[in-house]
């Protein structure tokens, strides 16, 4: 039997399985910083999105132009980007890929990038958790690894277009080009590399939880599981 939630007056069926409605590519603005007054304390926290008040702001109606203003010092965020809508948010599920393109500092393609992990009562408060990838090069983390092995999908059906799109929002980069050919990047579906997890919290103070319905959509992007690049 499919699990539901409620979300405000509509109730929405819960993937049960990774990939289940394909993968999207959400590109999203935080409601505020994550770095406060200097300190990065919260890179060392577990990140959980909550979307039990609602959907994320659409770029275009924004109450500032922040993420407009950026365009011009940053290269991930281009006025077309800013200005693509979706005409329905579909909310973000397991699997899922979150990029946050305030978070880039140069230290790494990758380093704005989450994968949205399964929600749990238990575990999270029914919040999404996202998962660390690798900063430089992508490192899976293990939860989406045997996820999708249970499923029976390669990785690489899953998520080879999404991330070629965004490194193609980067000055239009391509796996080859960050990996040093296309020989290196069958090299690496072949054995993708898997992130290791994380020590468990150790308090509640290890959370940071994030409201969905304050970030900003810039843009988000469906792929077809299994379709080629």
């Amino acid at each position: 039997q499919k699990k539901h939630k409620r979300r405000g007056q509509c109730m929405v069926r819960e993937p049960t399985m990774i990939g289940e409605n394909g993968v999207h590519l959400h590109v999203l603005k935080l409601h505020e910083s994550a770095v406060v007054d200097g300190n990065y304390d919260r890179f060392r926290m577990i990140w959980l999105i909550d979307d039990e008040s609602g959907p994320p702001r659409m770029a275009a109606e924004a109450e500032t132009c922040e993420a407009k203003d950026q365009d011009t010092d940053n290269p991930t965020e281009t006025k077309e980007d800013a200005s693509t809508s979706v005409s329905e948010w579909t909310g973000i599920s397991f699997g899922d890929l979150l990029f946050f393109p305030e978070l880039q500092s140069g230290a790494g393609e990758f380093e704005g990038l989450r994968f949205a992990g399964q929600r749990s009562e238990e575990l999270t408060d029914n919040n999404i958790p996202l998962l660390v990838p690798g900063i430089e090069s992508v490192e899976f983390p293990p939860d989406i690894v045997h996820s999708a092995e249970k499923r029976g999908t390669p990785l690489r059906d899953m998520y080879e277009r999404p991330l070629e799109k965004l490194l193609s929002m980067q000055g239009g980069m391509s796996l080859a080009d960050l990996y040093g050919g296309s020989d290196v990047v069958e090299e690496f579906w072949a054995k993708p590399d898997v992130m290791r997890r994380r020590t468990p919290l150790t308090s509640e103070n290890d959370r940071w939880v994030i409201p969905l319905s304050g970030c900003t959509l810039i843009k988000s992007t469906s792929f077809e599981i299994g379709a080629k690049c």
